[in-house]
């Protein structure tokens, strides 16, 4: 909970961070607002005996609170973080079985709303009014759907992830958990910002390199296999010819495995 100031008062701003659906989150936030609003009349209250607060008619004397005194509002707007779509509950309403009541009784309930903004759903025009790094955060976010959605989005935005901050990493690492990039990253400090930085489009391309490499490994032991079974079935058959040539003839090789019945992909 934070307290803001305006030019004329203030108050108090509570900034809610949801990864999933919380189905009494309603009645919890509830309970977060009033918590802050007893600190608030505690504090008057402390403040009035301290200072002596002469009390008049319209006073509440017992409870220590002057006709005057005000609360600061408490306001609440929840950062919904979660790939679910967030449909209900999104007030006390929600939660609550109020179908029954007449109209009159259920004028007498008091709801409580959560102001929700589904954070991978915010629209590309908005994004692109941004100029922080939650810009980047969101961006990211919003193409995790597939892996080469993301690292078009990446590159397209080679700028900003040649050199992205330490800690807008740690947000994307959270709230995305692309760790086949997060955990090739190399940092080196900015001593300008005093901030690490990791170059995201190289661990990318370092990832590409890698997994290129190991498939053409893992292509060449399993054609040492094959071979290693046609070379072994050919001369356990007395055929010395076949086996010099499926050793030097690509083209022979390919027929001698599907008479063999030695499958290659």
């Amino acid at each position: 909970m934070r307290r803001v100031q305006t030019c004329k008062s203030s108050f108090y701003l509570g900034l809610e961070n949801q990864e999933t659906v919380n189905l009494t989150f309603p009645w919890r936030l509830m309970e977060l607002d009033s918590l802050v609003y007893r600190t608030e009349i505690e504090e008057i209250q402390e403040k009035n005996r301290a200072m002596g607060a002469k009390y008049g008619a319209e006073d509440d004397f017992k409870y220590a609170y002057r006709k005057e005194d005000r609360l600061l509002p408490v306001l609440n707007l929840t950062l919904y973080w979660g790939r679910k779509r967030w449909e209900r509950p999104l007030s006390l309403g929600d939660m609550a079985e109020t179908d029954f009541l007449p109209g009159k009784l259920k004028d007498l309930f008091e709801d409580h709303r959560v102001h929700l903004i589904y954070m991978r759903r915010i629209p590309e025009e908005a994004l692109e009014k941004m100029d922080s790094v939650l810009k980047y955060v969101l961006g990211i976010m919003k193409h995790t759907g597939s892996g080469k959605k993301y690292e078009r989005y990446i590159l397209e935005n080679r700028e900003y992830f040649s050199r992205v901050p330490k800690s807008a990493v740690d947000v994307i690492d959270v709230c995305t958990g692309i760790k086949d990039i997060t955990d090739c990253l190399e940092y080196t400090l900015n001593k300008e910002t005093g901030e690490e930085e990791a170059d995201v489009c190289k661990a990318l391309n370092d990832i590409k390199k890698n997994a290129e490499k190991k498939g053409m490994k893992q292509g060449v032991k399993q054609g040492e296999k094959h071979l290693g079974a046609l070379m072994q079935k050919l001369l356990a058959d007395g055929r010395t010819e076949d086996a010099r040539l499926a050793a030097t003839d690509e083209e022979e090789r390919g027929r001698l495995y599907r008479e063999c019945g030695i499958a290659v992909k």
